[in-house]
């Protein structure tokens, strides 16, 4: 009786372990999140829904290990969704070589009078970095607001997870599970801050009600996985 007891508590661990490893597998939806209504942005396999920044057929990126891959050389533009967003929640996962530089720009609008995404939209920073808390370090709103201090990264080329959501003007980014940035778009703080910024003379900058999700090339090697979205408008 006791041996047969084992045998079933194998098994259920056996199956537990199997239903859970499939629903954390890469680049897929859990039931959870499907049932919610996310959606994948990156199959895994290939770059359907992406294009070139301002251009069409991507030379900088390529899929690579299950992941979006940028060589940080070649074409040197940035990838973006070929769908605009309104308000949404976004997941990702990066990682990044010691000392690289990316970033994930939303709302970013195309058109021949912009030729950089970071002139429409904001960034949040991805960087090769550990212990940095400035304006343009990790999960910041970039030269914007600095992220809070109880930022975790892990150290370069190890998978770190980040989120932004923005929803009726609020502004929330998270690195690795954790909030660090919170503001909301038009306040006297965000007018402030952003009078204090790289954007200061630009009329563009998050004025529009919708715009791509760009990856950034800065010139580094980056990769991307599991990014998915939900749409909140």
């Amino acid at each position: 009786m006791i041996k047969l007891k084992n045998i079933f508590l194998s098994l259920f661990l056996f199956l537990s372990s199997t239903i859970l490893s499939a629903q954390q597998k890469d680049n897929t939806l859990t039931p959870e999140e499907f049932e919610q209504g996310w959606e994948l942005l990156f199959d895994g396999k290939t770059l359907k829904g992406w294009k070139a920044y301002n251009g069409d057929t991507p030379n900088s990126w390529s899929v690579n290990d299950d992941a979006i891959y940028c060589d940080g050389i070649t074409g040197k533009e940035d990838l973006i969704t070929i769908e605009k967003f309104e308000d949404f929640d976004l997941k990702f996962h990066w990682k990044i070589k010691e000392k690289g530089n990316s970033g994930v720009i939303y709302r970013a609008r195309e058109g021949d009078q912009w030729n950089k995404p970071y002139q429409t939209g904001a960034e949040y920073q991805v960087y090769g970095e550990t212990e940095n808390f400035s304006k343009t370090s990790v999960g910041s709103l970039y030269d914007v607001y600095a992220p809070s201090t109880n930022k975790i990264i892990k150290p370069a080329m190890e998978w770190n997870s980040g989120r932004i959501r923005i929803s009726n003007g609020l502004i929330t980014h998270w690195v690795n599970d954790s909030i660090v940035v919170q503001c909301q778009m038009g306040s006297d703080d965000w007018k402030a801050r952003v009078a204090e910024s790289k954007w200061k003379d630009n009329p563009f900058f998050m004025k529009s009600p919708f715009g791509h999700i760009d990856l950034q090339n800065h010139n580094s090697e980056v990769w991307y996985k599991n990014i998915k979205i939900l749409k909140l408008r």
